[in-house]
């Protein structure tokens, strides 16, 4: 009966529908309030996962999803600020999930403990745990070290190292598996796009017919890292649009996506959006297999965003001088990143900390600690020498990575991360958990598509 069972589920798990599934409960239950019942419908389909597959890929709509969950009314950050997930009943549910979760995970483990793979404990992975350990180590010597600033920390090597070991070991990576990967950063974008979209039919507040910037919150993001997270997986459209069949409806998806960032009201999404999608437009109309479909398409976007402009200039123009005026100020950036910059001279080998950032705010968080909205700024003011020298250390591992046997599906894995480290410049998801969880995977994928034909 099990092994029957199997039969008919696998092609489920590892085709097009399982991700569509979970894409489905993630939106309904988000849109609806039941985060909770349809987290729990998500958990037991991830459980009946590991007790039929082999192949941990069928993980990914799970780790991309769960946080896509979270609503505005629930969330413990902006706008509610609400305790809901610490309440009993919630609290209860979501340690049954992830224990359901843990659970799965350990069985699986166990039915394919000889159907593994090596790790080898070089290359990108040595990158990733070298940073781990650095961002650990943040604020050592520092008088103001609290608990807080390791307990962040863990979150790192947790995603960083144990997320990658996991799938580098569980994955049979096949043309399949990356198909299915980059299918499921597809959905990814799109599942954020529908949010955003629904948030704008009903919760988005309007004044004078101008958008109401802070009002752009989705419960588990707010506009700079929704517009940022959007931005991020957009070329993994345009791997589709260069590779499928029907690689137009990917192109579109695109598209969709660039719409997204500026619903987002993000200005760091909106110009390192805006550079990707040109990449991105670039590398469709000279690699894959539809090179001349997309040099149409292409043309005729240029064509027609030119004729726009021609035509609605008088309008644009008051618009463009307002944005210049108005909406190119650094929102208080330049300060904090003099203030990282002076906490690392204060504490130069390991950092200040996290927790001792010396950032003064006016309004309430509880999740995660102040940041300086600069990568760079936050690895000297957090981490000191340490967490810096780690930092370039992982980052030429992956620049060595992105042009060793360069293609197609790494380079655009590549324009994913070119694009999240250019937005983190100007803001802070490099430090958060979720994008995190996209960041490492993306690596290890590239890692292991060395020999896949561009």
């Amino acid at each position: 009966m099990k092994q029957r069972l199997a039969e008919v589920l696998h092609p489920f798990y590892q085709g097009k529908y399982y991700p569509l599934l979970v894409s489905l409960l993630v939106f309904v239950g988000h849109s609806t309030g039941w985060d909770i019942l349809f987290f729990e419908i998500m958990v037991a389909t991830f459980v009946v996962g590991c007790l039929i597959e082999k192949d941990l890929r069928f993980a990914l709509p799970t780790v991309f999803g769960v946080i896509f969950l979270v609503t505005p009314e629930h969330s413990p950050n902006v706008p509610s600020y609400s305790d809901y997930y610490l309440q009993p009943l919630p609290l209860t549910f979501l340690i049954i999930g992830f224990g359901a979760i843990l659970c799965g995970g350990v069985i699986f483990a166990i039915r394919n403990r000889r159907n593994t793979n090596p790790v080898p404990l070089k290359g990108s992975f040595l990158g990733l745990a070298i940073l781990s350990a650095a961002l650990c180590l943040n604020g050592a010597l520092s008088p103001a070290y609290t608990v807080q600033n390791l307990l962040f920390a863990l979150s790192f090597p947790i995603i960083l190292v144990g997320l990658y070991w996991l799938f580098a070991r569980y994955v049979h990576f096949d043309r399949a598996a990356f198909d299915y990967f980059m299918y499921c950063l597809v959905l990814a974008g799109m599942q954020i796009v529908c949010q955003l979209l629904l948030a704008y039919a009903t919760t988005v507040q309007f004044v004078d017919g101008d958008i109401v910037k802070e009002s752009v919150v989705l419960g588990w993001a707010v506009w700079t890292s929704l517009g940022g997270m959007q931005a991020f997986l957009m070329p993994a459209c345009f791997y589709f649009a260069a590779t499928h069949p029907r690689g137009y409806l990917f192109y579109a998806m695109g598209l969709l996506q660039f719409l997204g960032v500026l619903l987002s009201q993000s200005r760091g999404a909106m110009l390192f959006g805006a550079i990707t999608l040109v990449l991105c437009m670039a590398l469709v109309c000279f690699f894959g297999k539809n090179k001349r479909i997309n040099r149409i398409i292409s043309v005729s976007i240029i064509a027609v965003g030119l004729c726009g402009v021609l035509v609605l200039w008088n309008k644009l123009l008051p618009m463009l001088q307002n944005v210049f005026a108005n909406g190119l100020g650094d929102n208080g950036r330049f300060d904090l990143w003099r203030l990282g910059i002076s906490q690392f001279f204060k504490h130069p080998i390991f950092g200040a900390g996290f927790y001792d950032s010396g950032i003064v705010q006016d309004w309430l968080i509880e999740v995660y600690p102040y940041f300086y909205h600069n990568t760079l700024v936050q690895m000297l003011g957090s981490c000191g020498v340490v967490g810096i020298a780690a930092y370039l250390y992982h980052r030429v591992s992956t620049v060595r990575l992105t042009f060793r046997k360069p293609n197609l599906y790494k380079s655009t894995l590549a324009l994913c991360i070119f694009t999240l480290m250019a937005f983190c410049l100007l803001d802070v998801i490099f430090f958060i958990t979720y994008p995190l969880l996209f960041y490492t995977l993306m690596i290890l994928f590239m890692e292991k598509s060395r020999d896949i034909e561009s």
